[in-house]
C-alpha cells in the first residue's frame, strides 16, 4: 500500500512538471520545448533568428508563425513546418531558385518588411499553404483562423492579403496610348471644299492616335471628329491579372519629338492622362516603364545540417514596359479680315489673316487671292460670276497675326470683293483652302447712280423727263420727283426752297446697263419758276443720290399773261352824307290832347345809301307812342262826358 502511494506522488509530481515546462515554452528563449521530432525546436540560444510572429503548439509540436532572420537583408519564411528553424549558418552561400506564385509573390513584396506579428503570422500561413511552391511539413499548416483565440488579429490580417492578392497580383500589363487633341469643330467653315455639305468633312478623316507598328492600335481605329493640333494626349493605365488599376506606382517616361514633356507619371486608380506638346511636325513617340511585384519567389535549400526547414524569401520587382507613337503635322487654320470693307476704287486692300495650327516654329507660305463678284458672295459657295482681281504672297509664315501686300482696287470697281487664302499640302503640312464669301473677308463698293433730267413746259403744264444711269444692273430703285415753285427765279443750290407742288414717286428696275428713263405726270404750271429735285433712295447695292435745287435744266419758267386796255369803268355816283341824328331830350316833351286822333306821323326820312334801316325800340318813338296813347286817351274821355251831358 506505502509502495503504491509514493509511486502515485512520483508520477502526479512528473507531470506537473512536464504542464509547467510546455506552458512557459512562450519563446525561444524561455524553454527547449518538446524533443526532437515532435514539432520545431526553439533556439534560445539564438534569439536573433527569429523575426515577428507567433508559436503555435500543435498536435504533432511546436511550430512558428512568423519571419525568420535567415538572411540579413530580408524576411524568410518556412515552407517545411515543424522542422529545425532556418538559422543563417545553415544557409552559407545558399542559391536560390525561383518558382512562380504571383499571389505569394504580391504578398512577400508588399509585407515582408511589416514589424507586425499578426501581419507576419499570415505572410507565414501564405507560404506553408501555397500549393505552387514544395512542402516537407511535419507539423500540418493551418489558416490563422484554425489556430485559436491567439491568432485572431493574424487571421484578420491572412483574409485581407489574400483578397489583396487576388486583385492587384500579376501578371501586370503596362498600357500607354497617344490620341491628337482635337480641335473643336470651328462655328464658321473655314477649312471646306467649295461647295462641300460638310465644311469639316476633311478634318473628320483625321485618324485616331495609334502604337507603333506593334502596337494594339492603328490608323484604320476610327474617326475622330475635328481637326488634331500640335498635342496629344498620353493615357497610361497599370493592370493587374485581374484587369484592376494598379495605383501609386512611379512610370518612367522617355520621349521624342516633344518639348517640355514629363519624365514621370504616378499610376492610379483610374488611368491617368497627361498632356504632350510636339515640338515639330513628325513622329512624337513615348517609351514607357515600371517597376512592379514580381510574379516569383526565391527558394533556398539549406547547404548545412539536417531536417533544416527550407525558406522562401521576396523575388526582385519586375519590370514592364509599352510605347506608342503618333504621327503629327502641322493642321493650319487661317482666319482673315479685309483692311477695308468700304473700298474706294482706286486704292488698295490687304488682307489682315491670323495661322493657327502651326506645330511649334512651323513656317508655311500663304496664298492670299482678291476676287470679284457683281452678285452678292454666298459663304462657302464660288459665285459664276467670281472673277479674280488679284493675288500676293506671304512667305515663311508661322502662328500669329500677319498683314498680306497690298491689292489695288480697279477704279471702275462696283460690287463685291473678298480674300481667300491657300496653304499648299505636303509631309509635314496640311493643305489648307479657305473658302469664298466669308463675311470678315469681304468688302462691298455700292454702285453711284446719277439721274440727268429736263423739265418740259407745254403750254400751262409741265413734267420731267428723267434719265437714271449708274444703277446695278437689273436691281430695283425707288425714285421720288418733286415739282417746287417759285416767283423768283431760283438759284441753284444743296437746300431745296419754294412751294411744293407736286411728289412723285415711281418703283423701277435697271436694265442690264444699269439704266431707266421715266417721265413724270403732267402737273399745271403756275406763273412764275418751277424746278424740279429728283432724289433715288438707297439701298444694299445702289447708294442714294439728290440732284441739286433750282438745277437750270431742271426749271421751268411761265411768265405772266400780256392783257388788252379794258374800256373805262362807269363813275359810281357820289354817296350823299348821312343826315346827322337829332339831339336827344333832356325830357320827353308832353304829346297835346286832341279831341280827334291824331294825324299820322310823318313817315322818317329814308337812310342813308349804304345804310341798313334801324330797327328796335329807340328814344323818340317812346315819347312819339306815348302821345298817341294820351291822345286818344283824352279824347275817349271826351266823348264819354259829351254823353252824359245829353242824358241830363
Amino acid at each position: 500500500m506505502i509502495t503504491l502511494r509514493f509511486a502515485s506522488l512520483r508520477t502526479a509530481l512528473l507531470l506537473t512538471v512536464l504542464t509547467i515546462a510546455s506552458l512557459i515554452g512562450l519563446g525561444p528563449a524561455m524553454a527547449a520545448g518538446p524533443p526532437v521530432g515532435l514539432g520545431e525546436v526553439p533556439v534560445h540560444s539564438a534569439p536573433s533568428a527569429y523575426g515577428p510572429g507567433i508559436w503555435h503548439h500543435a498536435k504533432q509540436g511546436k511550430t512558428w508563425y512568423g519571419s525568420y532572420r535567415t538572411f540579413p537583408d530580408t524576411s524568410a519564411y518556412c515552407i517545411d513546418a515543424g522542422k529545425k528553424s532556418p538559422l543563417p549558418k545553415y544557409f552559407k552561400d545558399a542559391k536560390a531558385d525561383t518558382v512562380t506564385s504571383a499571389r505569394t509573390a504580391w504578398a512577400l513584396h508588399e509585407y515582408a518588411g511589416s514589424a507586425s506579428k499578426d501581419v507576419q503570422a499570415a505572410l507565414s500561413a501564405m507560404a506553408r499553404l501555397d500549393k505552387a511552391l514544395p512542402h516537407d511539413h511535419t507539423v500540418p499548416p493551418q489558416k490563422p483562423a484554425e489556430l485559436g483565440k491567439k491568432f485572431a488579429a493574424a487571421a484578420k490580417k491572412h483574409s485581407t492579403i489574400l483578397a489583396e492578392a487576388k486583385k492587384l497580383a500579376g501578371p501586370y500589363t503596362l498600357d500607354i496610348s497617344l490620341e491628337p487633341v482635337m480641335r473643336m469643330p470651328v462655328l464658321e467653315p473655314y477649312d471646306a471644299p467649295e461647295s462641300a455639305s460638310s465644311p469639316d468633312s476633311r478634318a473628320s478623316d483625321s485618324p485616331a492616335g495609334s502604337k507603333d507598328s506593334a502596337g494594339k492600335d492603328g490608323p484604320g481605329k476610327g474617326k475622330v471628329l475635328g481637326t488634331p493640333t500640335d498635342e496629344a494626349t498620353l493615357t497610361v493605365s497599370l493592370l493587374s491579372a485581374s484587369g484592376a488599376q494598379i495605383p501609386d506606382v512611379p512610370v518612367t517616361l522617355k520621349t521624342t519629338g516633344t518639348t517640355k514633356a514629363p519624365t514621370t507619371v504616378t499610376s492610379g486608380k483610374e488611368p491617368v492622362a497627361t498632356t504632350l506638346q510636339a515640338s515639330a511636325p513628325g513622329t512624337l513617340s513615348v517609351t514607357a516603364s515600371a517597376k512592379v511585384a514580381p510574379q516569383t519567389v526565391r527558394v533556398f535549400e539549406p547547404t548545412s545540417g539536417t531536417r533544416v526547414q527550407r525558406v522562401i524569401t521576396p523575388d526582385t520587382p519586375d519590370s514592364v514596359t509599352d510605347k506608342a507613337s503618333l504621327e503629327l503635322s502641322s493642321q493650319p487654320k487661317v482666319t482673315t479680315e479685309i483692311s477695308d470693307q468700304t473700298p474706294t476704287p482706286g486704292e488698295t486692300v490687304t488682307d489682315e489673316f491670323t495661322v493657327s495650327g502651326l506645330i511649334g516654329d512651323h513656317a508655311v507660305t500663304v496664298e492670299h487671292t482678291l476676287w470679284h463678284t457683281a452678285t452678292a458672295p454666298r459663304q462657302g459657295i464660288k459665285n459664276d460670276d467670281a472673277r479674280e482681281i488679284g493675288s500676293v504672297t506671304s512667305k515663311n509664315v508661322g502662328n500669329g497675326t500677319h498683314t498680306s501686300d497690298e491689292v489695288t482696287v480697279p477704279e471702275d470697281f462696283r460690287g463685291w470683293l473678298y480674300f481667300t487664302e491657300t496653304i499648299a499640302g505636303d509631309k509635314a503640312t496640311k493643305e489648307w483652302r479657305g473658302i469664298h464669301g466669308q463675311p470678315r473677308e469681304t468688302g462691298f463698293v455700292p454702285w453711284t447712280p446719277t439721274a440727268d433730267t429736263e423739265a418740259v413746259l407745254e403750254g400751262t403744264s409741265t413734267h420731267d423727263e428723267v434719265a437714271v444711269t449708274g444703277l446695278r444692273p437689273g436691281s430695283e430703285a425707288v425714285l421720288t420727283i418733286t415739282a417746287y415753285h417759285m416767283e423768283t427765279k431760283p438759284e441753284q443750290s444743296k437746300e431745296s426752297d419754294g412751294t411744293e407742288l407736286s411728289v412723285q414717286d415711281f418703283t423701277v428696275n435697271a436694265d442690264e446697263n444699269g439704266r431707266v428713263e421715266i417721265d413724270t405726270e403732267p402737273i399745271d404750271m403756275p406763273v412764275g419758276w418751277v424746278t424740279y429735285v429728283t432724289t433715288i433712295e438707297g439701298s444694299d447695292v445702289n447708294k442714294a443720290w439728290t440732284s441739286d435745287w433750282g438745277v437750270p435744266a431742271e426749271t421751268v419758267h411761265r411768265p405772266p399773261e400780256e392783257p388788252s386796255t379794258p374800256p373805262a369803268p362807269p363813275e359810281q355816283p357820289e354817296r350823299p352824307e348821312a343826315p346827322e341824328a337829332p339831339e336827344k331830350p333832356d325830357t320827353p316833351p308832353a304829346a297835346p290832347v286832341a279831341e280827334t286822333p291824331a294825324a299820322p306821323e310823318t313817315p322818317a326820312a329814308p337812310a342813308p345809301s349804304g345804310e341798313l334801316p334801324r330797327t328796335g325800340t329807340t328814344g323818340n318813338g317812346m315819347l312819339i307812342g306815348l302821345g298817341i296813347v294820351l291822345v286818344g286817351l283824352g279824347s275817349t274821355i271826351l266823348l264819354i262826358s259829351g254823353s252824359r251831358r245829353e242824358k241830363d
